[in-house]
């Protein structure tokens, strides 16, 4: 941990070369890890409890077997940030956001004998089936402990791209970009636009977040990434964490 935020602060700071106070005792910090079967699940809680209503438990990892982040994060329109979407009980009872799948077809119904499935207040995953699934995917050392990426690309898992059209398919974009960093001694950062586009839209991405011209992304620095933006706006709390290094920056060396 030491060494990777000694890492962070060359990112930060060019030459490692800190004003007295910063290097004092400020430095970055990932944020701690939950354990795996928690790792990506959150409680939704834009309007509940101001209603005398428990929050709601939402399972990362339970809905990315079926469905690419595209449906829920594209399709269906929710913010990659939790409590900014507005969800409302009318709109998920005809249709909208959770209310697309909850209809007692494709998922269970949203009416009041089962409300408590969702509304438990509390993020507590069934640790049997999660420890389940991890058995027939590829393992991964931070996160889930699964390395989903792997899963779906040796068809392991084959979540839907749409629920709207079964005869949706994602747009495969194999080009690898490699991000120089600007300071001496950290490698390039690798961005495989195969895998991501797997998952999410053009548009997930594209503008808001990265800039789509050629090196037109500014800012794009390790201290932002830990605030939530660029890559952190997944890789903090959903996709692998920025715990894991070699992932994004291969030539890393960290003995």
């Amino acid at each position: 941990m030491k060494k990777f935020l000694m890492l962070v602060v060359l990112l930060v700071f060019p030459g490692g070369i800190l004003p007295g106070p910063v290097w004092a005792g400020r430095f970055w910090e990932l944020p701690s890890l939950p354990s795996p079967e928690k790792y990506g699940d959150l409680l939704i809680d834009r309007l509940s409890s101001a209603n005398h209503v428990k929050p709601v438990y939402f399972s990362h990892w339970r809905h990315r077997t079926k469905f690419t982040c595209r449906v829920c994060h594209w399709e269906l329109g929710f913010s990659f940030k939790a409590g900014q979407t507005e969800i409302t009980e009318s709109d998920n009872r005809n249709g909208q956001f959770c209310g697309a799948c909850h209809n007692g077809k494709i998922a269970f119904g949203h009416n009041e004998g089962n409300c408590q499935q969702c509304h438990s207040g509390e993020i507590a995953p069934d640790k049997e089936k999660f420890n389940l699934l991890r058995q027939g995917l590829q393992k991964d050392s931070f996160g889930n402990r699964i390395n989903w990426a792997a899963a779906i690309i040796a068809e392991r898992l084959n979540p839907v791209a749409s629920i709207y059209r079964a005869d949706e398919k994602p747009m495969f974009y194999g080009k690898k970009l490699e991000l120089k960093a600007e300071w001496a001694n950290v490698p390039a950062a690798i961005f495989p636009h195969e895998v991501h586009s797997r998952l999410l839209d053009c548009s997930s991405c594209h503008p808001d977040i990265f800039s789509i011209k050629k090196k037109g992304t500014e800012h794009f620095q390790m201290n932002f990434i830990l605030e939530g933006r660029f890559c952190g706006v997944c890789h903090l709390s959903v996709a692998f964490p920025m715990d894991d290094c070699h992932r994004c920056h291969p030539g890393i060396k960290m003995d």
